[in-house]
C-alpha cells in the first residue's frame, strides 16, 4: 500500500479499530491517516448513569485512541446513534468530508450487516466518493477523485482480496480498544485482559492480519477485457 493520504469511514466511535494495526503502520510510514465517523455514541451507553455524558465520554476515548494510532485528523458527522439517515444533507456533508481530505484510498463499511448506521455509512461513502469526482455542488469543495475503495469489515459473500501482516503492529488493536472505556461491558472485557494481549502481542513472531475486500465498481472507465 503506497498511499500518502488515506480516508476511513466507521459508522461509530470504535468500527475502525477494526483496522487499527492498518492505520499505525501507515502513520508510522508517514501516511496522513484521516478518520470520519458518520455518529457521535450516543447509544451506547451500559450504564443509565452514563446517558447524559456518553456523547462527550466518547468523544474523548476516541481521541485516546488517535493518540495510539497516529491520526492525522478524526471528523465527525455528528448524527445520533441509530439516526443516521440517506438524506440530502447528511450525503452533502460526506462529499464535503471526500473533498476535504483528497484521499488516495478510501476504506469504509461492507454491504452485509445488521445495524442500520453501518449499513448507511456503507452507502453514503461510497455514493460520495463517485459524486466527489463530479462537477457538482462545487460548494463542498473541489473535485476530487479517489483511485480506491476498500472494505475493511461487513462482507459476507467472499473471501477477502487482501490479507495483510501487520505482526509488528497487532498490539494497537487490543490498546485502542481499552481506550473505549465505556465499551468494554459490550465487549465482555476489561481494561487488564486487553493490556496482556496487547504485552503478549507485542512479544510475539506469529503472523497477525487485517483483511480488506475491494469494491468492485471502483471508476471503471472501460469495459473489461476490451482495453482502456
Amino acid at each position: 500500500m503506497d498511499y500518502s493520504r488515506i480516508l476511513v469511514f466507521g459508522a461509530h466511535p470504535d468500527d475502525e479499530l477494526t483496522m487499527a494495526p492498518t492505520m499505525a503502520m501507515l502513520a508510522e510510514r508517514g501516511v496522513e491517516v484521516y478518520i470520519c465517523i458518520s455518529t457521535n455514541g450516543s447509544e451506547g451507553y451500559p450504564k443509565q448513569e452514563w446517558k447524559d455524558e456518553i456523547v462527550s465520554l466518547r468523544a474523548q476515548e476516541q481521541a485516546d485512541a488517535d493518540a495510539i494510532i497516529g491520526t492525522r485528523e478524526r471528523i465527525c458527522i455528528g448524527a445520533d446513534d441509530m439516526g443516521l439517515t440517506n438524506d440530502k444533507a447528511t450525503f452533502k456533508e460526506f462529499i464535503r468530508v471526500v473533498r476535504q481530505v483528497r484521499p488516495d484510498v478510501v476504506f469504509t463499511h461492507g454491504p452485509h450487516d445488521m445495524h442500520r448506521d453501518h449499513l448507511n455509512t456503507h452507502a453514503l461513502s461510497i455514493e460520495a466518493v463517485w459524486q466527489a469526482a463530479n462537477p457538482v455542488s462545487m460548494e463542498l469543495g473541489e473535485q476530487w477523485r479517489t483511485p480506491y475503495i476498500f472494505y475493511y469489515k461487513g462482507v459476507a459473500d467472499r473471501q477477502p482480496d487482501i490479507v495483510l501482516d501487520v505482526r509488528n503492529w497487532a498490539h494497537v488493536r487490543p490498546l485502542t480498544q481499552a481506550t473505549q472505556r465505556t465499551q468494554l461491558t459490550l465487549w465482555n472485557t476489561t481494561d487488564e485482559k486487553l493490556q496482556a494481549e496487547a504485552n503478549r502481542l507485542r512479544n510475539s513472531e506469529a503472523p497477525y492480519t487485517n483483511t480488506f475486500w475491494f469494491y468492485d465498481r471502483t471508476h471503471l472507465s472501460y469495459l473489461p477485457g476490451l482495453g482502456e
